[in-house]
């Protein structure tokens, strides 16, 4: 006989849906889908012009890289006040490295946010920027990812430190394969240190770091943006504090 009390399972696409439905109905997750078109639009214009695709197309694209980057500074208003608050709760930290990386970084992203309100207002034709504002942005912008890395390289030292002590490691041991172990076991370090050494040429080649080109800062943006993505996804994962 069947039991009328049992409620059916949901469908497997049910559940993924509400987990797209989830993921866009947050800031961040619908930052990370515009910033996944904008560097997919910059990366497929490169490659059009490297193989002399119609002009008309490539425009195109280029089109809709800078409606994803205006879209994506309209979400981040008033983001620069919540990295500040973000600043004040990580000068508490007892951690001296983790105290003075993470302040001054959140401090350099408030920067650059800051200013990034005022380049969407240059954007959306209600005040005229002047075009050094958009380097000064990069400059914040740089000093956060430099101080994000070594904030990760500290959290992969203290992970391998663990380890050793774990592995009893000794002198006469390879100590790449003790690396390797680390950042597997340590997805949360290993992934935000990957995200952010995608991140450094995207301001570094405005800056004149790196060369201007076009295909690198797609497909480095590219692959940020799908890691941003993930830990967005799936927060259990993302680096704290």
């Amino acid at each position: 006989m069947r039991n009328v009390n049992k409620l059916p399972d949901f469908p497997l696409h049910i559940g993924v849906m509400q987990s797209v439905f989830d993921f866009t109905n947050k800031t961040q997750g619908r930052d990370k889908l515009y910033r996944t078109a904008q560097y997919v639009s910059k990366l497929l214009g490169w490659g059009m012009q490297e193989l002399e695709a119609d002009p008309e197309i490539i425009q195109k694209l280029a089109k809709l890289e800078s409606h994803a980057s205006t879209t994506r500074k309209f979400f981040r208003l008033g983001k620069s006040l919540e990295s500040l608050q973000a600043a004040r709760k990580t000068m508490a930290l007892v951690d001296p490295v983790l105290r003075t990386t993470l302040t001054i970084s959140h401090l350099n992203k408030a920067g650059f946010l800051f200013i990034d309100h005022y380049l969407w207002l240059g954007r959306i034709g209600i005040a005229k920027v002047d075009k050094r504002w958009d380097y000064i942005s990069a400059r914040f912008y740089l000093g956060s990812i430099l101080l994000s890395i070594l904030r990760d390289l500290y959290a992969v030292y203290i992970a391998l430190k663990r380890l050793e002590q774990r592995e009893q490691y000794n002198e006469k041991k390879v100590y790449l394969p003790l690396w390797v172990q680390c950042l597997k076991e340590n997805p949360e370090a290993t992934l935000d240190l990957l995200r952010n050494i995608c991140d450094f040429p995207i301001p570094g080649s405005k800056l004149g770091y790196f060369p201007k080109h076009n295909g690198l800062v797609g497909i480095c943006g590219l692959v940020s943006s799908l890691i941003g993505a993930y830990q967005v996804a799936y927060p259990q994962i993302k680096l704290k504090p």
